[in-house]
Order: C-alpha cells, then sequence, then structure tokens
C-alpha cells in the first residue's frame, strides 16, 4: 500500500516543504511523483487500466474473497488538529472518485467475503 512514508511523514498533496534544511528538492510534487515510480518499479502492482499509477484496486481471489485496496494519501485533505464540526475536502480521506469507486466496487462484488485494506483505520 502507499503510505505517507513513501515521501515524508504526514504529507499531503500541496504541504509545503518550506526551509527544511533536510531536502534539497522543494517541490512536494516531485518527490511524491518520484516515490510514486519507484513504487511501482519495485512493488510488484499491476497497473490500472485507465489509470496506470492509480494506488487504489481490488483483487479478486475466487467467488468467495474480493481484496479492495485503498490509498489514503494521494487524495487527502491537509493534515490538521481534526476537529472540524462537519464533513468537507478539509476531512477527506479518499477523495470523491476513489470513494464513489470504492462503493460502486463493494455493490457490484459477487464475492462472499469482502476484506478492505486501509493504511489507516477508518468507520463505514
Amino acid at each position: 500500500q502507499w503510505d505517507d512514508h513513501e515521501v515524508m511523514n504526514n504529507w499531503h498533496p500541496g504541504m509545503p516543504l518550506g526551509a527544511d534544511p533536510r531536502y534539497g528538492e522543494k517541490s512536494l510534487a516531485l518527490l511524491a511523483a518520484r516515490a510514486r515510480r519507484a513504487m511501482f518499479e519495485y512493488v510488484p502492482v499491476r497497473a490500472a487500466i485507465d489509470e496506470a499509477e492509480r494506488v487504489y484496486r481490488s483483487i479478486s481471489y475466487g467467488p468467495r474473497l474480493e481484496l479492495f485496496v485503498l490509498d489514503e494519501r494521494s487524495y487527502r485533505g491537509p493534515n490538521n488538529p481534526n476537529r472540524q464540526e462537519s464533513v468537507s475536502e478539509v476531512t477527506a480521506m479518499l477523495g470523491r472518485a476513489q470513494l464513489d469507486w470504492l462503493k460502486g466496487a463493494l455493490k457490484a462484488s459477487r464475492a462472499t467475503w469482502k476484506v478492505i485494506a486501509s493504511d489507516m483505520p477508518i468507520g463505514l
């Protein structure tokens, strides 16, 4: 699975690196792209037909089990104290496209067991 430590601890899209002296490269988007490329080059993950570097996917293990692997870093809102009173883009973990995919894939799955692989605890 894709985790925040593939890029840097607690990263999120759009996070500024600022004056952090540990990083010569200051573009987090470039660091994330390099990390994603390295992951796909060294981890045996099949590329999605419609989006080659998409991490979220499902894997069927016959009629009894389907595994749904989530990407809870690429589409999430910024890190914060997590005290929001309502749901918004700031509280997003999956992003709209991935959430819609997950709901649709779970409904369409005929597997007896449906397992969601999540690198963070979530409640559905």
